[in-house]
């Protein structure tokens, strides 16, 4: 596997910092995040794997600190026959699910991954920038993942360890080629499906990676119908989701017929949305070594909200997980009334750590009392009577 492009460990006194601005939006920002990128010579990626590590390595730390997020009453809906509590990692903040523990603690739900059958090292690094002005990361990472029996080994150890959160694992079949893609992608579709299904609780598809060419062959009404099948043979009883990359206007006829055919397989719904396809020349970095990226962060915020509307206006009794530049408890909000059923985020952790959860959730919990609601599930029944 690919190394780290740097050696940087943190000091005791750095690790304290950190795990006290991981629940301080303000402190994080201003000051941790700072630190971890003087520490790691400016290497976004590096960061993140400090701060997952450190995660990974101070479970029972996080969990007393968890305590301070009791605020939920109220936010607990059903899904999928669970009550969850619907807010949640995107895929890509834990690859590898080395941290799923510490995050059950904080996260309603876990979406790890996403989990391919063989390791990669994707990507040569560096292949990850960021915009610190418009909140926005870019990344053309390429499916880096330690593969399947690695994740397996993490998902038995976090269904030992008796933690609640449950479990929507990200995966993909991946072609190497275009080459007998489908048939290769189709195989190691069921190969995730069957090693997983008795370990989590359900699984998004992941056909949308901005940076990896061959799975646009993966992107059509018939490859959806069949994966949506594959889906519901070998996971019959789990949530089964398909992630969707962000569209524009002229092509929502095309994503609503993706979406119908998956359905119509035994899909329940879909993750709205993904990250964007830009050229480099929109990428914030000098000497950009690749013709593209995948934009996620704030800028992801009309997509959403107009995918979110449309999906619900179109499948009324689907599943909608909603990502993409989810930064304050008002957006959260407006994308509950717009038709989500649950949120999840990565990129907006990134910048703002894990106090930014507890915000969020107690903005979304201001709100409904505004609004005359006494829980989410109110909400939710008086927009299916809309």
């Amino acid at each position: 596997m690919q190394t780290n492009s740097s050696s940087a460990e943190l000091t005791i006194g750095e690790r304290v910092a950190m795990l006290r601005g991981m629940f301080n939006p303000g402190l994080f920002k201003s000051a941790v995040r700072p630190m971890l990128y003087r520490k790691s010579n400016d290497d976004p990626e590096l960061v993140h794997e400090l701060t997952m590590k450190l995660m990974a390595q101070n479970e029972s730390s996080l969990k007393m600190v968890s305590i301070f997020f009791g605020h939920r009453r109220g936010l607990r809906i059903n899904i999928n026959g669970k009550d969850v509590i619907p807010f949640g990692t995107a895929a890509g903040l834990d690859k590898n699910g080395d941290a799923m523990k510490s995050l059950s603690n904080f996260f309603g739900f876990l979406e790890p991954g996403t989990v391919v059958v063989n390791p990669r090292e994707g990507n040569k690094r560096p292949r990850v920038a960021f915009d610190p002005d418009g909140l926005d990361v870019y990344n053309a990472q390429g499916f880096p993942s330690k593969g399947l029996e690695y994740f397996k080994e993490r998902i038995i150890a976090y269904r030992r360890s008796n933690c609640k959160a449950p479990v929507y694992v990200s995966i993909c079949g991946l072609p190497i080629s275009e080459q007998n893609a489908v048939d290769v992608a189709m195989d190691e579709l069921t190969t995730l499906l069957k090693s997983l299904n008795q370990y989590v609780d359900g699984f998004v598809w992941n056909c949308f990676s901005p940076n990896t060419s061959a799975l646009k062959m993966l992107r059509t009404p018939e490859i959806f119908e069949q994966s949506a099948s594959l889906m519901k043979q070998h996971a019959p009883d789990k949530l089964r989701l398909v992630k969707l990359g962000p569209y524009e206007e002229a092509e929502k006829d095309a994503s609503m017929s993706l979406i119908r055919k998956f359905m119509d397989g035994g899909g329940h719904g879909v993750v709205t949305t993904n990250t964007k396809m830009v050229p480099k020349e929109q990428v914030p970095a000098q000497d950009w070594g690749y013709p593209s990226a995948g934009r996620s962060g704030k800028f992801l915020k009309p997509y959403r909200l107009r995918s979110v509307s449309e999906i619900r206006a179109a499948f009324p009794d689907s599943v909608i997980v909603a990502t993409g530049g989810i930064y304050d408890g008002d957006d959260a909000y407006e994308t509950f009334k717009a038709g989500a059923d649950m949120l999840e985020g990565y990129t907006p952790y990134g910048f703002y750590g894990i106090g930014l959860l507890r915000n969020i959730e107690k903005g979304v919990v201001a709100r409904l009392k505004q609004d005359g609601y006494r829980n989410l599930t109110e909400l939710r029944e008086k927009r299916r009577m809309a």
